[in-house]
C-alpha cells in the first residue's frame, strides 16, 4: 500500500537497506577532546564505518552528515579530512600503528590557529559500537550515491563548479543553485528526486550558516561546494520520507501520518511511543510538524552530542529560510545593478541577472551539456 502518495515500495527500500556485513561487524568511532577554542574543535563527532575502503584499509565518515573522514594515506599516517585523497591536507593526523584502525598509543597532532603550526592535542580516538539507526543507515548511503552522480571526485567537482559559477568569481547564490538541480534533473543527469525546494532550502541554509568551511555570508563559495551537495542528497532523501509521511500533501504531519511512516520503514511504534517521540519534535505543542522540524529530530536522532545550537534556526519556523532567500536575491539584485551601470559606463553589457544569463533573453550556459 501507499504511505501518503509516495509509493509504499520506497519505504521497503529503506526497511530493506540493511548494513553489508562488513558494516554490520566493524566498529564505529569516536572522537572527542578538542575544545571549542580549537580551530578544528569540529572534527569531534562519531565516525561510522564505510562500505568502501581507502588504500586497501577501512574508512570512516562523519555520522553528523558533514564532509569529515578518517581514512590511512598508505603512507604512514591515519588522517582526519575533508576530502579522502592522499592526506596531504588534513585537519589532525597520527602515526599508524595499526593498519586495521587509528586507535593507537601515539598522539593526534593539529594545527594550530594559523592553520600552518602542527603540535599535539589531547584528543582521544575510541572505538565504539556501529549504529544500525535506519536513519543513520540512511545517512551511510550518501556517499555512494554521490559518487554515483559524479559529485565525489575532484575533476568531477572541478567541472561541475566551473559550470555553476561560469562568471568565475567563485561564489554562487541560491538562484543559480537552483538552476543547477532543475536542469540536471531535467535532462537526467540526476535523479529527478533531487529536485524539491524545502529540500533545497535546507541545504543551502545549513551549508551557509553551519558547515565549517561557511563564510557567514549568503553565497556559497567554492570550498563549500562539495559540503552543498552534501546536504542536498542528504536533505532531498529527508524530503522523500517526510512527504510520504504527508498524507494530506500539505507539508506537515500530525502524529498519525508520523506513527504510519516510522512503522513503513520498519521503526515498529506503539501509539504511545509514536506520541512521545512526536512530542520530541512538536515542541510548541501545535500537534503539527513541518518539514525543518522533521530535520531537527533526525539530526539529533543520527548526531545526539552534535550542538544543539545548530538547530536554533529552525525554532524560528519556515520563516527564516524565506528570508535568507529572498535575502540572497537582493543582495544578487544589488550587485548586478552596480555591475550593470560600470559596464553602461565602459560602454558595454553584462550577461549576469538577464533572463537566461544574456541580455535581450539569449540563452545562456547550460548546465547539461
Amino acid at each position: 500500500q501507499a504511505v501518503g502518495h509516495v509509493p509504499a515500495k520506497h519505504f521497503r527500500q529503506i526497511r530493506r537497506s540493511a548494513p553489508l556485513p562488513f558494516v554490520a561487524m566493524a566498529m564505529a568511532l569516536k572522537i572527542a577532546g578538542c575544545t571549542p577554542d580549537q580551530k578544528f574543535a569540529f572534527i569531534n563527532d562519531t565516525y561510522e564505518p564505510m562500505q568502501v575502503q581507502h588504500n586497501d584499509r577501512p574508512a570512516w565518515v562523519a555520522r553528523g552528515v558533514a564532509a569529515r573522514y578518517i581514512f590511512h594515506t598508505g603512507k604512514g599516517r591515519w588522517v582526519i579530512s575533508k576530502v579522502m585523497d592522499d592526506g596531504y591536507k588534513c585537519w589532525a593526523y597520527i602515526k599508524a600503528t595499526d593498519d586495521a584502525s587509528p586507535i593507537s598509543p601515539e598522539q593526534w597532532q593539529m594545527a594550530g590557529a594559523d592553520g600552518n603550526t602542527w603540535g599535539p592535542v589531547s584528543v582521544s580516538c575510541q572505538s565504539v559500537p556501529a549504529c544500525n539507526d535506519k536513519f543513520v543507515q540512511l545517512r551511510m548511503s550518501l556517499d555512494s550515491d554521490m559518487k554515483k552522480y559524479g559529485m565525489i571526485e575532484k575533476e568531477d567537482l572541478k567541472k561541475l563548479w566551473r559550470a555553476l559559477d561560469y562568471n568565475g568569481n567563485n561564489v554562487v547564490s541560491l538562484a543559480e543553485i537552483d538552476k543547477l538541480v532543475v536542469e540536471h534533473c531535467a535532462c537526467g543527469a540526476w535523479p529527478s528526486w533531487l529536485n524539491n525546494k524545502p529540500a533545497l532550502m535546507r541545504a543551502y541554509k545549513k551549508t551557509v550558516m553551519h558547515d565549517p568551511d561557511s563564510h557567514g555570508d549568503d553565497f556559497v563559495h567554492k570550498n563549500e561546494f562539495h559540503d552543498l551537495l552534501l546536504n542536498i542528497f542528504w536533505f532531498n532523501k529527508l524530503w522523500q520520507i517526510f512527504s510520504g509521511m504527508d498524507g494530506g500533501q500539505d507539508r506537515r504531519i500530525d502524529v498519525r501520518e508520523f506513527q504510519g511512516g516510522m512503522n513503513a520503514m520498519g521503526l515498529n511504534m506503539s501509539p504511545q511511543e509514536a506520541q512521545d517521540e512526536f512530542r520530541k519534535i512538536d515542541v510548541n505543542g501545535g500537534g503539527q510538524v513541518l518539514f525543518v522540524e522533521f530535520c531537527g529530530y533526525v539530526r539529533h536522532r543520527v548526531n545526539p552530542d552534535a550542538n544543539p545550537a545548530f538547530d536554533q534556526d529552525i525554532l524560528e519556523g519556515e520563516d527564516c529560510s524565506k528570508a535568507a532567500y529572498f535575502t540572497a536575491k537582493k543582495l544578487e539584485m544589488k550587485n548586478q545593478i552596480g555591475l550593470d551601470h560600470h559596464m553602461a559606463c565602459q560602454g558595454g553589457s553584462s550577461i549576469i541577472g538577464h533572463p537566461h544569463g544574456h541580455p535581450g533573453g539569449a540563452p545562456g550556459p547550460s548546465f547539461c551539456g
